[in-house]
């Protein structure tokens, strides 16, 4: 696997997020996951990010769904299991534009397309039992990554605020519990997982102002 940085080149403004993995990667060598260190919040592998060898993508198993979007965070999660080694290149390698009214990731957008990410967060949560990867660094990394799609799945139903959207929210929770209790442990007890589980009117509005706070932080659309 070999990994990048990327910009965040946000539309209208002059300070462009640069996401590096120095802290978490060894520079310019061939390692294993037992050399990575923690990738904290913000600092995950995208699509931006990585290059997987072809190899790695045919033996994972990998099927992305069709007439699917944000299948970018599949695309990352299924192989995962598969790498042995990574490289690591601190280097500015992609421009990820954002900001664009009609982009996959604008906000709107993503409410209109709210079956859709919970239909990539159900397969990934399909993809592993978690519990039984042996190296703890890519453990780890999977329940992080699994976390970070699990809250914006439920970030996005609470911004939707149907009777529907507040239904598919809980859904996605039983469903992790149902499936991985080990992930769910792990996530539903952190603290990205109790911002999303707040209670009530006044739990969600905390939980969509502790993601306005993030997107400010870390750039993202």
């Amino acid at each position: 696997m070999f990994v990048c940085n990327y910009v965040y080149d946000k539309a209208g403004t002059r300070h462009k997020k640069v996401m590096q993995y120095r802290k978490a990667f060894p520079v310019d060598t061939v390692f294993g996951w037992e050399a990575s260190g923690r990738l904290g919040l913000g600092k995950y592998i995208l699509m931006h990010s990585v290059i997987y060898r072809t190899d790695v993508l045919r033996t994972s198993g990998l099927r992305l769904p069709e007439h699917t979007f944000y299948v970018d965070n599949l695309f990352v999660y299924v192989p995962l299991a598969r790498v042995k080694k990574i490289y690591y290149m601190d280097l500015d390698l992609y421009m990820y534009y954002i900001g664009r009214e009609d982009q996959s990731v604008n906000e709107k957008v993503m409410i209109s397309r709210l079956d859709q990410q919970l239909r990539v967060n159900r397969l990934m949560i399909d993809a592993y039992d978690i519990k039984t990867i042996g190296d703890r660094h890519l453990r780890n990394y999977l329940v992080n990554y699994l976390e970070i799609v699990t809250a914006i799945s439920s970030l996005f139903s609470i911004l939707a605020g149907t009777e529907k959207a507040l239904k598919d929210k809980k859904e996605i929770w039983s469903y992790l519990k149902e499936k991985d209790p080990y992930a769910y442990c792990r996530i539903r007890h952190g603290l990205v997982g109790q911002v999303m589980n707040l209670p009530g009117k006044a739990g969600r509005k905390l939980s969509v102002t502790a993601y306005k706070i993030a997107q400010r932080i870390y750039g993202f659309n």
